[in-house]
């Protein structure tokens, strides 16, 4: 309606200014054409992140600081949260103490074994003996890589105090608070990597088997952009209380604006379509009613003349007249100077 307002009064403006330069102004048109476009249905999807996680305790404690909040860009490897880890250190001190009395005595039981060895080489012990220094020096030994093992894992429960990023992302969720006290397996915090995202729909089995094939999709965005997925992947199975199969299309790095648990519109090419397809430009629209106006011969004169249409989808700077114009009629391009000649032409008729 504002259009057609503004048409009015730059209409208005024209005539009144200028009717004669107006009646010789030479429109620029263009001849109406069918055009192939493709077919589409467009279907609800929802967004994920390709890499989440929620970070779980790995061992028991009390929580000492939490480095970082929902919404915190965080990077690999950084510490996001820290246990306090009196039992896991004491633990770790008797366990390097226990390495150190199990180191010492494999040397001892070492130094028996080598002067047992010689004894016995020379016929000057008994075959009992010997194995008995075997014995206590496979024993020593054992107890030494088992003091070993101990020590790994005790500095494995240390480290579990200090909580990692596994991956560079996004904190989206924090479960705990400081000083509270937590055991393996307890959320800790989640997060997500914004650069790695991907889209799932459930599609119609019938829609299914035409694209699995050859899968022409795009995500549509709320600000009209479409994005081609890098990869399209079907699930095996479709889901019996819906019938539909679900699709994943996994998006390309960019800055978009899209978050897990968006929801998009998927469109899917099902195939082809013939269609009548006029610039966007050259229709006005009065209230309700659109119209384009028509190149029509008068007199030996080619003059425009308006009629109704009814527009369709829109395609980028296109739209689609689904009825009111046949292929090969022209119109004009500039609605605006092809209503000002239309009325300069009426008005000169009346003279």
């Amino acid at each position: 309606m504002f259009r057609s307002v503004a048409s009015f009064i730059l209409l208005v403006s024209f005539i009144a200014s200028a009717p004669e330069a107006i009646k010789a102004q030479e429109l620029s048109s263009v001849k109406v054409v069918k055009t192939i476009m493709p077919l589409q249905r467009l279907l609800d999807g929802s967004v994920e992140a390709i890499s989440q996680a929620t970070v779980s305790a790995q061992t028991s404690g009390v929580v000492d600081q939490v480095m970082v909040d929902v919404g915190d860009h965080v990077p690999a490897g950084s510490v996001i949260l820290t246990l306090v880890g009196i039992d896991q250190k004491e633990t770790l001190n008797q366990a390097k103490a226990s390495l150190s009395e199990a180191d010492a005595q494999r040397k001892a039981q070492s130094q028996q074994y080598e002067r047992v060895k010689a004894l016995y080489a020379k016929k000057l012990l008994s075959k009992a003996n010997y194995d008995s220094a075997v014995a206590s020096y496979n024993s020593a030994k054992a107890r030494f890589t088992s003091a070993q093992a101990a020590l790994n894992r005790a500095r494995q429960q240390v480290s579990y105090t200090e909580i990692k990023a596994a991956y560079g992302g996004v904190v989206s969720g924090r479960h705990v608070e400081v000083g509270e006290a937590v055991q393996p397996g307890m959320p800790l915090l989640s997060g997500f990597d914004p650069h790695h995202l991907r889209v799932y729909a459930d599609l119609p089995q019938s829609i299914a088997a035409i694209i699995r094939e050859k899968p022409l999709v795009n995500v549509l965005l709320d600000s009209g952009v479409m994005i081609a997925p890098l990869k399209v992947s079907f699930f095996p199975v479709a889901d019996a209380a819906t019938g539909t199969v679900r699709m994943r299309l996994e998006l390309p790095v960019s800055e978009n604006g899209l978050y897990p648990g968006k929801l998009v519109k998927v469109a899917v090419q099902t195939g082809e379509k013939a269609r009548l397809l006029v610039p966007e430009s050259s229709v006005v629209y009065r209230s309700e009613v659109a119209g384009v106006y028509v190149l029509a011969t008068s007199r030996g004169d080619v003059l425009p003349q308006l009629r109704q249409v009814r527009v369709g989808s829109h395609f980028a700077n296109q739209v689609e007249v689904l009825s009111g114009l046949m292929v090969g009629e022209a119109i004009a391009i500039d609605p605006i100077a092809a209503g000002i000649l239309t009325v300069t032409a009426s008005i000169e008729e009346k003279r």
